[in-house]
């Protein structure tokens, strides 16, 4: 299932973009998949919320928006106090 690993990379780029101040959660990783990526929208959601636990990123939600071609990119992180 590399949907696990996938959910792993966007996890560590989400930590690793997003300076927290005291008190601030990421709230949701927004993220754009290709129709023909090869990955499986419900499968990632399921490996992003398995793969979070114990991370900044725990609770967070994973929205995806669904484009034409192939990419999976990070968008954007939304952060709340």
């Amino acid at each position: 299932m590399h949907e696990l690993s996938i959910a792993m990379s966007l996890i560590d780029l989400a930590c690793s973009e997003v300076q927290l101040a005291k008190g601030e959660v990421i709230d949701v990783v927004n993220v754009e998949m290709g129709a023909h990526s090869g990955v499986v929208a419900d499968a990632l959601r399921f490996s992003f919320e398995v793969a979070a636990v114990g991370t900044p990123v725990e609770g967070a939600r994973l929205a995806i928006r669904d484009v034409a071609g192939t990419a999976l990119q990070l968008v954007s992180i939304e952060v709340r106090q």
